[in-house]
C-alpha cells in the first residue's frame, strides 16, 4: 500500500494527458457548435449552461461519495473515463440534442477526478510537505492545459483549409478522448489508494486554501482542482456558519463571475464569426490567456498579501471592466488584421493576467472571513456559487448576443461587474470585524 511520506510522485503524470485533453478542447466545445452543427450562439450558451449544470451537483456527490466510501483511486478512474466518453460522444454528434446529451455526460462524469486529486496529495505525502506539493501538482495540471491549448493550435493550423473544417474538429475530439483514456490507464498503474484518509474539514487542511493553485478560465464550469466539497447536511448548512460578510461575498460572487460567464461563453464564436479569425487563431488567443495567467499565479499570491486580497480583487475587476467592452472597440478602430490578432492577444493577456489575481485573492477572502471550524463549508458553497454563475452567465451571454448582438454582451458583462464591486464595498474582508460575527471567526 501506498504510505503518506512516499516520494513517488509518478502518480501526478497520470493527470497530464487528462489535463491536455481539456485544454485542447476548450476552445473547440463551443466553436463546434456553430462550425460543426450550424447551431447558434444562443446553443453555445445553452451548450455551456447544460455541462455547468450538471457538473455542479456532480462535484458535490463524487466529493462526498469519496469521503464516505474512503475511496480515492475509483473516483480518479471514473472522472478520466468520463471524460474520454463524453469527448467521443462530441466527435460523433449529428445534431445539437446529441451534443447537449454529451455535454451533460461531461459534466456529470469528469467531475469525479477533482475533488479526490488534491486530497491524495494530502494523504500520499507528510503534512509538512504538502503545500510544496500541492503546488507541483496543480503546476503539473496547469502545463497540461497550456500543452492542451498550444496542440489544438497545432492540430488546426495543420488541417486548416480542409474541405469540411468539422472533420478536423471532430478528429481532435478523438484525439483528446485517447488522451483521457490514457490517463485513465495510468491511472490504473499508478495513483495509490492510501492507507490514511484525510477529513478535508480538518482546520490544518483548511488553511491550505490559501495556497495558490493553477485554475483555468472556462466558459462551462468543471473545476479542475476542489479542496473542499459542500457536505449537504443540516450541521454543515446552518446559517450562523456563515458570518455576514460570507453571506455578502457570495452574493458578490454569484453576481461578478455571471458577469465573467456573459462574456466568456460568446468569445470564441464573437472572434471566429464577427472578427473572421480562424480557429487556430481563436486558440491562440487562448493560449495567451492561460499563459499569462500560469505566470501570475505565484506572484499574485505575494500581492494579496502586500496590499490586501480585497483591494487586488478589487482591481483586477476594474481591470475587466475595461477590458470587456475593449474586445469590441478595437474592430472599430480599422486595425489591419494581422495587427488586431496581436492586440487581441494582449488584451486577452491581461485578462488572464486579471483572471489570476482574481482567482487567488478569493480564495485568501473566504479563508479569512469563514468562521472557525467551518472553512470547508464556506469554501465549498464558495465554489458551488461560481458553478451557478456559470450557469446564469452561459444562458445570459448565448441569448443576448444572438438577439441583441455581441456589442450588448460585452457592455452586460462589464454592467455585471460594476454590480459586484459595489456589493464588495459593502464587505469588510479583514479578520476578527464584526461582520466576521466575533473574533473565533476571523482566527485565521
Amino acid at each position: 500500500m501506498f504510505k503518506r511520506g512516499s516520494s513517488d510522485e509518478k502518480w501526478y503524470y497520470s493527470f497530464l494527458p487528462n489535463n491536455i485533453a481539456g485544454g485542447s478542447t476548450s476552445p473547440l466545445i463551443p466553436l463546434f457548435v456553430t462550425e460543426g452543427l450550424a447551431g447558434s450562439v444562443a446553443q453555445v450558451g445553452l451548450v455551456s449552461a447544460v455541462s455547468s449544470l450538471a457538473s455542479v451537483p456532480s462535484n458535490i456527490m463524487w466529493g462526498n461519495l469519496s469521503d464516505a466510501t474512503g475511496k480515492r483511486r475509483v473516483f480518479v478512474l471514473v472522472g478520466f473515463g468520463g471524460m474520454a466518453v463524453a469527448l467521443l460522444m462530441m466527435a460523433l454528434s449529428l445534431n445539437i440534442y446529441q451534443y447537449l446529451m454529451a455535454n451533460f455526460f461531461l459534466g456529470l462524469l469528469s467531475t469525479a477526478a477533482a475533488p479526490v486529486g488534491t486530497v491524495l496529495i494530502l494523504e500520499s505525502f507528510k503534512k509538512e510537505e504538502w503545500a510544496k506539493r500541492l503546488g507541483d501538482f496543480s503546476k503539473v495540471g496547469g502545463i497540461g492545459w497550456v500543452t492542451g491549448l498550444v496542440l489544438g493550435t497545432i492540430w488546426l493550423i495543420t488541417f486548416n483549409g480542409a474541405a469540411d473544417p468539422a472533420v478536423s474538429m471532430r478528429a481532435l475530439f478523438v484525439l483528446a478522448a485517447g488522451l483521457a483514456l490514457l490517463s485513465m490507464v495510468l491511472a490504473f498503474k499508478w495513483v495509490p489508494e492510501p492507507e490514511e484518509k484525510i477529513d478535508r474539514s480538518e482546520h490544518s487542511v483548511a488553511a491550505l486554501s490559501k495556497v495558490p493553485l493553477f485554475v483555468f478560465e472556462r466558459a462551462r464550469y468543471m473545476p479542475q482542482r476542489v479542496m473542499h466539497v459542500l457536505q449537504l447536511s443540516t450541521r454543515n448548512l446552518r446559517l450562523d456558519n456563515f458570518p455576514r460578510d460570507l453571506r455578502r461575498y457570495y452574493i458578490f460572487t454569484f453576481i461578478t463571475f455571471t458577469g465573467f460567464l456573459t462574456f466568456y461563453v460568446v468569445l470564441p464564436t464573437f472572434l471566429k464569426q464577427f472578427v473572421g479569425m480562424s480557429s487556430a487563431e481563436v486558440y491562440i488567443i487562448y493560449v495567451a490567456s492561460s499563459a499569462v495567467s500560469a505566470l501570475t499565479y505565484s506572484q499574485a499570491g505575494r500581492w494579496a498579501g502586500r496590499i490586501g486580497s480585497k483591494r487586488l480583487q478589487a482591481g483586477a475587476i476594474v481591470g475587466r471592466v475595461v477590458l470587456f467592452p475593449s474586445f469590441f472597440l478595437v474592430t472599430l478602430i480599422g486595425l489591419p488584421f494581422s495587427a488586431l490578432v496581436v492586440v487581441f492577444c494582449v488584451l486577452h493577456g491581461l485578462i488572464g493576467f486579471c483572471w489570476a489575481n482574481i482567482a487567488v485573492a478569493g480564495s485568501h477572502i473566504v479563508s479569512n472571513i469563514s468562521k472557525e471550524g467551518c472553512r470547508a463549508e464556506s469554501t465549498g458553497v464558495y465554489n458551488a456559487m461560481q458553478g451557478m454563475a456559470t450557469v446564469a452567465g452561459a444562458l445570459i451571454g448565448g441569448y443576448v448576443a444572438q438577439y441583441l448582438g455581441y456589442e450588448a454582451v460585452f457592455l452586460v458583462a462589464s454592467i455585471f461587474l460594476v454590480a459586484g464591486l459595489l456589493v464588495l464595498s459593502r464587505i469588510n474582508t479583514e479578520k476578527g470585524t464584526p461582520g466576521s460575527e466575533g473574533p473565533e471567526a476571523a482566527h485565521g
